[in-house]
């Protein structure tokens, strides 16, 4: 009986309610901006409230507008975009469930539907549609990142499997999703793309951990944390990390680090540092008063926030933690369509003295793991030297590096496997000497192919027959070349080599 007193005891000295009213009626979204210590919900009643996450207090409320409706174009999305459309309270329900709100450093804030592609605009008051697209595109439980005032959205689920897409929204010219080209091979962990993770973004470095790989209700768990550069476009696995995460902790992404809540321990991922920090959680507090984060599901939301009242005032912190706060939205239990907004104090969920230092990856880099590599690639480049050496010859008697009759191809006289797809594409390109990435997407589309699966079949094709093309016939010279136009630097040109 005295220990159930003190655990009662204890939880409320964890918790700090808002000094105002705390509960949150009806259908809701929110976002943070960690350095302004505010967040925002806009509600299902069209409302935008602006919080001091320090006091509870409400800062501003504001009265969105409805859409209008002559500017919609008839549009159709379950009834929103039709000719008389009335935002209701009612619709606002059932359009919660599947928005997402971002606030932008410009202090803008838009609506994006959670499959993609949607975008809506809250600016002077009034909630405006900005996009030109589907008003969904297949991409749920995906992520849309803010870089350089650029919107970009990444993985998702949709028509039983994951994808591994990174799409740019065109704002201001086609006002469109087009998809981003990378530079570099995908990692495996990706490969069959990703949805349901977890994400940072440090400059331009974009981190993504956890999260599953799905394709015919076949899931496969993601061990890795992966790293994706936005300014070359490139991805990097970075190591598997030493944790299991199956068991699916509450996770909260924060300022440059992962912050884990497992049942047993607290861990935080340092990014920049390349470690990982493990405390023990204070007596009788139990991580699942925090919750989970169950995959595929909205239903637990949680965040982190610092308070940096004082630090003017030269008010120096006791530690790393004494001024973070969790936070985390809780059905009431005693009323129905109502939520509590819970807030804990991170060092007295968990115990600071206890901190252990612990690998952060589970093979740790050292000297002797990098020569092997380096040898395999050294190996890999006298073969190589040695095999162009060889075909010198052979390119001087068959002076024609590939041929296409007959609706085969050959490199070098060797028969190239190809199926109904890349066939289309060589004789698109046969017929003009050069096209645009577009139209031969637009021609997969027509025969048959969804928009995010022509893509990349598009890819993989050019990708395959390149690689095949230089290692046949030991040219420098891509099969396929692509670069970008002049009148355009978005748009890709492609162009077969000239034989």
């Amino acid at each position: 009986m005295i220990s159930r007193l003190i655990s009662f005891l204890l939880f409320f000295i964890f918790t700090f309610t808002f000094p105002l009213n705390n509960e949150i009626q009806g259908k809701f979204i929110y976002d943070v901006d960690i350095n302004k210590n505010e967040l925002y919900l806009f509600n299902n009643l069209l409302e935008l409230k602006t919080y001091d996450l320090e006091t509870g207090i409400v800062k501003f409320s504001r009265q969105i507008n409805q859409l209008d409706a002559n500017r919609l174009n008839n549009r159709t999305w379950s009834g929103l975009y039709s000719g008389d459309v009335n935002l209701s309270p009612d619709v606002m329900n059932g359009l919660m469930d599947n928005l997402e709100l971002k606030k932008l450093e410009n202090d803008k804030f838009y609506l994006f539907h959670d499959g993609g592609g949607l975008v809506l605009s809250l600016e002077n008051d009034k909630l405006n549609r900005v996009d030109n697209s589907f008003p969904f595109m297949n991409k749920f439980f995906g992520d849309f990142i803010n870089y350089n005032n650029k919107l970009f959205h990444f993985g998702g689920y949709g028509l039983f499997r994951t994808n591994n897409t990174m799409l740019l929204f065109d704002e201001g010219n086609s006002n469109q999703w087009d998809e981003v080209t990378y530079k570099n091979n995908l990692p495996n962990e990706i490969k069959s793309g990703l949805a349901s993770f977890f994400s940072l973004l440090i400059d331009s470095d974009y981190y993504v951990l956890s999260g599953n790989s799905s394709f015919n209700n076949e899931r496969v768990f993601n061990k890795s944390i992966l790293k994706f550069d936005f300014e070359e476009y490139s991805w990097e696995k970075l190591g598997e990390i030493n944790l299991d995460l199956s068991a699916n902790p509450l996770i909260i992404p924060s300022e440059t680090c992962f912050y884990i809540f497992d049942r047993d321990f607290f861990y935080q991922v340092q990014l920049l540092k390349g470690k990982m920090l493990k405390f023990d959680y204070m007596r009788d507090f139990k991580a699942e008063n925090l919750g989970s984060n169950i995959p595929y599901s909205k239903s637990d939301q949680s965040f982190l926030s610092i308070n940096k009242k004082g630090e003017e005032f030269g008010v120096i912190s006791m530690n790393n933690y004494d001024n973070k706060y969790i936070h985390t939205f809780r059905p009431h239990n005693g009323r129905v369509n109502t939520s509590m907004l819970n807030k804990y104090k991170l060092d007295q969920i968990i115990n600071v003295d206890s901190v252990k230092e612990i690998p952060l990856y589970k093979v740790e880099q050292s000297r002797n793991q990098f020569f092997i590599p380096m040898l395999i690639v050294l190996v890999i480049i006298i073969i190589n030297l040695f095999y162009k050496g060889v075909k010198k010859d052979e390119k001087g008697v068959n002076k024609k590096l590939y041929t296409i009759e007959e609706d085969k191809l050959f490199f070098l006289g060797t028969k190239i496997n190809i199926d109904n797809n890349a066939l289309e594409i060589l004789k698109m390109l046969q017929e003009s000497e050069q096209i645009t990435s577009n139209d031969i997407v637009a021609k997969l589309v027509d025969n048959g192919l969804s928009y995010d699966y022509a893509s990349k079949v598009k890819n993989k094709i050019i990708e395959s027959l390149n690689e095949k093309f230089e290692f046949i016939t030991g040219s420098n010279e891509a099969f396929i070349n692509i670069s970008k136009s002049s009148k355009d630097k978005r748009i890709q040109i492609l162009s077969l080599l000239k034989n």
